[in-house]
């Protein structure tokens, strides 16, 4: 079965590189361009790019929930009103993958294997550490506030508490999923989907066991319930 539909909004400059994208409400989808410093709102039904928002820093992750548009960097983040296209600089928001669930913002921190949830005026409202999070990226939240974050270094989906206080590993490579790096929620109908690399490996090689050249992998993405 084929899904692919068209192609959209063609970046013509060999230098831009895209970090992040999010559904924003109907056809708009938001892009970020990286090192461009630069968010671009895509109409895909018209395929064309109808505003760009240059930024005070590098763009590396967004979202949004309709009314607003957070921007993550390593050294700030940015919240759009979507009605006026205001932009207000949280300078204390530190994101490397983000999130907006219910006026709040979340975030990880990959190089200090940090999850945090401020309010979206930047007032920090919980920072999680465990030893189970190790190079945190995606995250996405549920219905009832429960964080779902991808543990890279350990190839795990840890669920955090809405209060930051706990948390669960509730996915592992033992069930088959590796080289993890983006997770979404689809909130309505309760399904999960986590990227993934799958690895096959040739049993009829009578090669080393120890040599991966009879391996193959592709990248793939595994849908749950939850």
């Amino acid at each position: 079965m084929e899904f692919f539909l068209r192609k959209v909004a063609k970046f013509k400059s060999h230098s831009i590189d895209i970090h992040d994208i999010c559904f924003v409400r109907d056809y708009t989808v938001a892009v970020a361009l990286g090192y461009q410093n630069q968010i671009a709102l895509v109409d895909v039904e018209k395929n064309h790019i109808f505003k760009s928002m240059n930024l005070s820093h590098t763009c590396r992750s967004v979202a949004s929930d309709g009314q607003m548009l957070v921007i993550g960097s390593d050294e700030k983040s940015t919240l759009v009103n979507l009605n006026d296209m205001s932009q207000t600089i949280l300078e204390g928001v530190v994101a490397d993958r983000v999130a907006l669930f219910k006026g709040n913002i979340y975030s990880t921190i990959y190089g200090l294997n940090k999850v945090c949830c401020h309010k979206s005026t930047g007032e920090s409202l919980w920072t999680f550490m465990h030893e189970d999070i190790t190079r945190p990226q995606g995250l996405t939240l549920d219905n009832n506030g429960f964080v779902y974050v991808v543990s890279t270094n350990n190839n795990c989906v840890i669920v955090l508490s809405p209060d930051g206080k706990t948390c669960k590993t509730i996915l592992s490579e033992a069930d088959g999923i590796k080289s993890l790096y983006a997770i979404d929620i689809n909130r309505e109908t309760g399904i999960m989907i986590v990227s993934s690399k799958v690895v096959i490996r040739d049993i009829s090689d009578d090669s080393d066991d120890s040599d991966d050249s009879n391996e193959e992998s592709y990248q793939t993405v595994f849908v749950y319930t939850i």
